[in-house]
């Protein structure tokens, strides 16, 4: 569900357009003479767009979001942080329905066409985790941080301990049994 927001302020988006074109601009390479010249503006206004001191109409953003190579809505839309914190009190947690397995995925994103999930994973001693197969081409990618974990595909599991990672197919059946107490781990799922 989308939260309902606030309209944006026309100085807020000079301020987001600015920060944009210029990040944009300098990730492609291009001066600003070269930039210009591909969107067809002039160096002058592209300048005091990047400056905050112009306010865009949208023919010259559409020019330069062509001249960029991105979608509109990249030079119109305040970038996310730089840096995204998940406290450990956070996250969202779901346990096993028959085993003392608990996965807390912790961050989910997608580049390009692969899609990658990090969970923390925390289990003791019990009923071995048995799980169905992910959609083709998922792979699983099990760094253990303490404790000992036994996991892999149904019949080639492996052990591990602190410090060792297991990587596996996960479009098959596949199984988490927990050899220790306290066990404690980070997965990556990644869906190509």
């Amino acid at each position: 569900m989308l939260k309902d927001r606030k309209p944006a302020t026309a100085s807020h988006l000079v301020s987001v357009v600015a920060g944009n074109i210029k990040a944009l601009r300098e990730r492609k390479g291009l001066s600003l003479s070269e930039l210009a010249q591909v969107a067809g503006i002039g160096k002058s206004t592209l300048s005091m767009l990047e400056s905050g001191s112009a306010n865009p109409n949208i023919e010259t953003l559409w020019a330069l979001a062509a001249a960029l190579g991105v979608p509109f809505g990249e030079l119109i839309e305040a970038r996310a942080p730089e840096v995204r914190v998940v406290r450990a009190s956070e996250g969202l947690r779901v346990d096993a329905q028959h085993s003392t397995f608990r996965a807390t995925l912790l961050v989910s994103s997608t580049s390009g066409r692969t899609r990658v999930e990090i969970y923390r994973l925390e289990s003791e001693p019990g009923p071995v985790r048995e799980a169905s197969a992910h959609i083709k081409g998922a792979v699983e990618h099990v760094y253990l941080i303490a404790g000992r974990l036994r996991c892999g595909p149904e019949g080639a599991a492996v052990d591990l301990g602190p410090g060792e990672l297991a990587t596996f197919a996960a479009d098959g059946p596949h199984v988490y049994e927990t050899l220790k107490k306290g066990t404690k781990a980070m997965l990556v799922m990644e869906y190509t």
